[in-house]
């Protein structure tokens, strides 16, 4: 599951933002992921992408979504924070966090 954001640019339809998520094996947990275009960074447009899929992976069933993100992405962390997520660090990856939200 993907949502992308397009907007207009100079009269052509650009990308700047997209989320998605993939089910792990069993369908009880989905990996997630969010990017945003730099110039669209700290609009809003991050947590809009994040809350409609955190909506559908709900709707689908599933019982949590994570997110596997280097320990220095500060963004990430701050995202993640305000829509809820825990906060690890990865035992396999010292420099990896995952964030864990329970749907």
């Amino acid at each position: 599951m993907a949502f992308v954001a397009l907007a207009h640019d100079n009269g052509e339809l650009r990308e700047v933002g997209i989320s998605r998520y993939a089910a792990d094996p069993g369908m009880e947990r989905c990996e997630c992921a969010v990017t945003v275009a730099d110039d669209w960074r700290h609009r809003g447009l991050a947590v809009l992408l994040m809350r409609h899929l955190i909506e559908v992976a709900r709707h689908e069933g599933f019982k949590a979504l994570y997110s596997r993100d280097l320990g220095e992405n500060d963004d990430m962390r701050e995202l993640a924070e305000f829509l809820g997520f825990s906060r690890k660090q990865d035992a396999d990856d010292p420099s990896l966090v995952i964030h864990t939200l329970l749907l």
